[in-house]
């Protein structure tokens, strides 16, 4: 007998056809689940027409300053006052727990605090008293230079705010961004015995996705 080939199985040859119209299906799901996002984003913007919120340092207080020979570090404790300002007319913005503002100069951090947790109505302005402490290692050349500036009456200072927000459209609530500013100022003096007068400020900021 003559040899026989081996038997085919046309249901083999259905697989893949099954599997290219299942992951056909799939990318026509994603597509249709991408094209509803961009238009819920597309409604919310031109119904609620979003503007960014805009943040000022008001003025600071100094309540401890004090350098430390003995293992050169630095010990500060200041409270900022910062204005912000919500411009929308139908957005609330909460400020959720998990902020940073940090203050340093040259460089260097000179104290650390967080915002305070709450929801911001729209056009509304709220000033958040932030206070702010830390002890942290200060060379002597820094110093030197710190004194230099309080001695000029020019003292920089750069003043960096992280802060997770929720975006509040009517009872729903947005994904979590994260906003950061960064605020660079110019200050008479730093130390307790004179209340700091803000002679220049600069902001810049942007606007993240949220961790996790």
């Amino acid at each position: 007998m003559g040899k026989r080939s081996a038997p085919r199985y046309p249901e083999d040859e259905n697989k893949g056809g099954g599997c290219c119209c299942c992951l056909l299906g799939c990318c026509c799901c994603l597509l249709l689940i991408l094209l509803s996002l961009v238009g819920t984003v597309a409604y919310l913007y031109y119904t609620y027409k979003p503007k960014p919120p805009s943040y000022s340092v008001n003025n600071m207080a100094v309540s401890k300053f004090e350098f430390s020979s003995s293992d050169l570090t630095l010990y500060t404790k200041l409270v900022a006052s910062v204005r912000a300002e919500n411009p929308n007319e139908m957005i609330g913005i909460k400020y959720a727990d998990g902020s940073r503002t940090v203050v340093s100069y040259r460089g260097t951090t000179l104290c650390s605090g967080k915002l305070p947790t709450f929801v911001q109505g729209p056009k509304n302005i709220t000033v958040m008293e932030i206070a702010m402490e830390g002890r942290h290692g200060f060379g002597d050349g820094l110093q030197k230079a710190l004194e230099e500036s309080e001695n000029e009456g020019n003292v920089p200072l750069d003043i960096y705010v992280s802060v997770p927000v929720y975006l509040i459209f009517n009872d729903e609530t947005s994904p979590g961004i994260r906003v950061n500013v960064h605020a660079a100022l110019v200050i008479d003096s730093i130390s307790p015995k004179k209340k700091p007068t803000i002679k220049s400020a600069t902001y810049q900021g942007n606007v993240e996705a949220a961790d996790g």
